[in-house]
């Protein structure tokens, strides 16, 4: 039960995470690259990619930023944008879906991220029930595990590795640039959100974040799924800290622990002081994972 009414809480935190009066937020972009952007407002990072054969975005915020959002991309290059990728189903990377998709732009995504705008789900854990996307809202180009663009002189590859951050997950890889995006896949809030109730894990998160570092050189840059631009070297901390956690939880339910006794065995006490300061908690992230790998 209580491991229960955490997922709900974190459910609902996930869903707030970055709203607020949208009226004021403004979109920022960030130069990464010549032709490559990073732009910040209200959710989930928005990578941009410009050039003469039109624009490609990944990933849209929430919908009543569509038109903020367009309007930043327009001050980078004023052409069509021709691709609208989501690296996942969530709401604050996938909200102006609708919107995007009727100014034009091709919808692109893992086949499980179609699947799941398609339907109503219900999560066992919260009870919780989402509603179908509008179909407008539903990616048209989909794939299993790997996907090539070639758009402004550039080699753009999608990857799906595992059921990670959601079972639907797409890392997105500027090849000729040198640039990644990898949605939630990696995140720099904190303790990244599981979400098992749609389809994530945590072996499978630790398992992305290994095929992630291969892409990856001390001189790629990396545009997470929340904060700031990041380096091989913070996606290697973060995928260290979290197998770290996850094979200290495992250990600990072999001795015969039980899933609620996890929280008060001090795992993640060490890392409280990075990593606690965003809206999962150290104690809240070892319940998660002690759930998991326990199947409660």
């Amino acid at each position: 039960m209580k491991y229960i009414l955490l997922t709900s809480i974190l459910f609902a935190s996930l869903a707030s995470f970055g709203q607020g009066n949208m009226d004021t937020v403004r979109i920022q972009p960030i130069k990464v690259t010549e032709q490559i952007y990073m732009l910040k407002g209200s959710g989930g990072n928005i990578g941009v990619l410009i050039g003469k054969e039109g624009t490609l975005m990944i990933d849209n915020q929430f919908a009543p930023l569509s038109n903020k959002i367009n309007g930043a991309i327009k001050t980078l290059d004023p052409g069509e944008i021709r691709f609208a990728i989501n690296t996942h189903v969530h709401g604050d990377h996938s909200g102006g879906n609708e919107n995007f998709s009727k100014m034009g732009a091709t919808l692109v995504a893992h086949d499980n991220v179609r699947e799941r705008m398609m339907k109503e789900t219900v999560n066992p854990q919260t009870n919780r029930t989402t509603p179908p996307r509008d179909k407008a809202a539903w990616p048209v180009v989909t794939f299993a595990n790997k996907l090539n663009l070639h758009l402004n002189d550039e080699d753009v590859i999608l990857h799906h590795f595992d059921k990670g951050h959601t079972n639907g997950d797409v890392i997105v890889q500027f090849k000729n640039a040198n640039v990644v995006h990898t949605g939630d896949a990696f995140v720099r809030y904190g303790y990244p959100y599981i979400d098992l109730s749609n389809g994530g894990s945590v072996n499978g998160f630790i398992n992305t974040l290994d095929k992630i570092l291969l892409l990856l050189d001390d001189n790629t840059k990396l545009i997470p799924g929340h904060g700031e631009l990041a380096t091989k070297a913070d996606v290697k901390k973060l995928r260290d800290g979290i197998a770290d956690i996850r094979d200290q939880v495992a250990a600990a339910l072999k001795k015969g622990k039980k899933v609620e006794d996890i929280a008060a065995l001090g795992i993640t006490d060490k890392y409280e002081a990075e990593w606690g300061k965003g809206f999962v908690k150290g104690k809240d992230f070892v319940m998660m994972v002690a759930g998991n790998l326990s199947g409660k």
